[in-house]
């Protein structure tokens, strides 16, 4: 029978002391030898450095780390025997309100506390939403390489991304640090959780790249993307609290059907015509577009930003609005509430280079990124009538690890894209 893995705040205090136990014999054998493949330090650095390295921005997000979640939970479970041989990583569930507190007491513990932000900070919005309504495989858990309609889904470009920069912070705020924390263990089970919950709520779709051999698991004996399908195949299943199950006692809506066609596309330029887009949004932090409603609507209308560059520097977001043209912008709730169609956040760049083979070293994630907005129902509610409007991207800098002003300086110069475009699919 598959182990549970339980929210973190439903564990018995003798559930938690032994997940703790088991993650403290791991750091104790990369305490006596760093390259130990069983120990901590190791297991963080498969995502972290050179040993994955880990996957990010296409369809092996999800399989990179549920793999990583698999074999690091194989090595708890094995770390002092009988008492951990049930031990499994709990999941934070970070989108129901559980406690007065940021973060879950828990993470208080010994062993399992770290510098976070402190910051109040607002949880991604849409999270339940993109796991309840959004049924295409592609669009929900990312693209293949190469694919020429996007790359990252929905959940790591928007929530999870947004978590690791703007919420959790510390070392969760840096690529090349996130595992040191271990509430990145808790917070990836929960992303995976999501993803189960996708797949079953979708009929479990057969994945895209099947064949695909994951960075840093070739040795083991599961290593392909095909392999990390189901969790009962990996002797672990979700525990749902009650809250969580009235959380997704949502209908599945009915799928878009497939495959959409382009039917129309031009370039959004700046409302000022002598402004330069890119110009503008560092300049002001907000640049705004004209947009003309099309004649053939269709039945989705998509604004794309192609080859966002992935700072280096810090994390930020652009959140994008559609709005009547003669409405002021103004970044307060009511317009937000109003006018607000998505966002993208931008993690910061991992530093670390993978050398594959005997090639050039290249970067361990994409140096950029496709984001897309979804106006069609906020151009229905709008009943523009023929009237003039305009998409606005606000550019809004994460703040610094600790919770503090972005320092020195938020990466504004870092801003760059090819171009904004409005797609018509039937």
């Amino acid at each position: 029978m598959p182990k549970a893995r339980k929210d973190i705040n439903a564990l018995t205090d003798a559930e938690l002391d032994d997940y703790i136990h088991a993650l403290n014999i791991l750091r104790q054998r990369s305490e006596l030898n760093e390259e130990d493949p069983t120990g901590y330090a190791f297991q963080a650095s498969l995502h972290n450095g050179s040993a994955g390295p880990c996957e990010h921005g296409s369809d092996l997000f999800l399989p990179w780390h549920r793999a990583h979640l698999h074999y690091f939970e194989k090595l708890l479970q094995e770390a002092d025997p009988p008492r951990t041989q049930n031990v499994t990583v709990p999941y934070w569930d970070w989108i129901s309100e559980q406690t007065p507190e940021k973060f879950p007491l828990a993470f208080k513990k010994p062993g399992l506390k770290s510098p976070r932000s402190s910051a109040a900070a607002e949880l991604p919005p849409d999270t339940l939403e993109i796991v309840t309504k959004v049924t295409n495989q592609k669009e929900f858990a990312g693209y293949p390489d190469g694919d020429p309609f996007g790359d990252a889904g929905r959940l790591e470009s928007g929530p999870h991304d947004t978590m690791h920069g703007y919420y959790i912070g510390g070392a969760m705020a840096n690529p090349s640090t996130a595992a040191e924390d271990a509430i990145y263990f808790s917070f990836h089970s929960f992303i995976d959780l999501m993803w189960a919950e996708w797949q079953h709520r979708n009929g479990t779709p057969l994945l895209t790249s099947p064949d695909h051999v994951l960075r840093g698991f070739t040795s083991q004996p599961k290593n392909k993307v095909s392999d990390f399908t189901d969790t009962a195949d990996l002797d672990y299943e979700y525990e749902y609290t009650d809250r969580l199950k009235a959380a997704f006692a949502v209908p599945v809506p009915l799928p878009l059907p497939l495959p959409l066609s382009l039917l129309a596309t031009e370039p959004l330029t700046p409302l000022d015509e002598n402004a330069d887009l890119v110009t503008e949004l560092r300049d002001r932090e907000v640049v705004q577009l004209r947009f003309a409603v099309p004649e053939t609507q269709g039945k989705r209308l998509v604004v794309r930003l192609d080859e966002l560059k992935v700072p280096n520097t810090g994390t930020y977001m652009l959140r994008g609005f559609l709005h009547p043209a003669e409405v002021p912008f103004h970044p307060d709730g009511e317009f937000t509430r109003r006018f607000a169609v998505g966002y993208v956040t931008l993690w910061r760049a991992h530093p670390h280079m993978h050398h594959d083979h005997d090639g050039p070293p290249v970067a361990h994630h994409p140096a950029s990124r496709t984001a897309r907005f979804d106006v069609t129902s906020a151009l229905n509610s709008l009943e523009t009538n023929g009237a003039d409007l305009a998409f606005t991207l606000q550019f809004i800098p994460a703040p610094s690890p600790t919770g503090l002003p972005p320092h020195p300086v938020p990466p504004l110069d870092e801003v760059e894209l090819k171009d904004v475009r409005m797609e018509v699919y039937s």
